[in-house]
């Protein structure tokens, strides 16, 4: 949403990621890969699984979002619970993992 490339393609959270990675692989994979690409060395295949990512998280969100009050409460809590738990892990240098 937030890119400067959303005139070329804007990857849309209510379809599927099948239907529209066509889509992204065509029209908006070479301009980023350009783009990132003048200031890092970054393969194809990363730039690609970095914008899945972001869809998932998205599509996440909105999936949340049609649940429900509830479900939307349930989530922020679990985001501030997680929060305050990397902030306390960085505090003392806890390994959570």
């Amino acid at each position: 949403m937030d890119s400067e490339l959303k005139d070329i393609y804007e990857i849309d959270n209510k379809r599927t990621w099948a239907e529209q990675k066509d889509d992204v692989v065509t029209k908006l994979l070479p301009p980023l890969y350009k783009l990132i690409n003048k200031k890092y060395n970054v393969p194809n295949s990363d730039i690609l699984k970095m914008l899945y990512g972001r869809w998932r998280s998205r599509h996440r969100v909105s999936n949340i979002e049609k649940q429900g009050e509830d479900k939307i409460k349930q989530n922020k809590r679990r985001a501030n619970k997680n929060s305050r738990l990397q902030d306390v892990s960085k505090k003392y240098s806890i390994n959570t993992k």
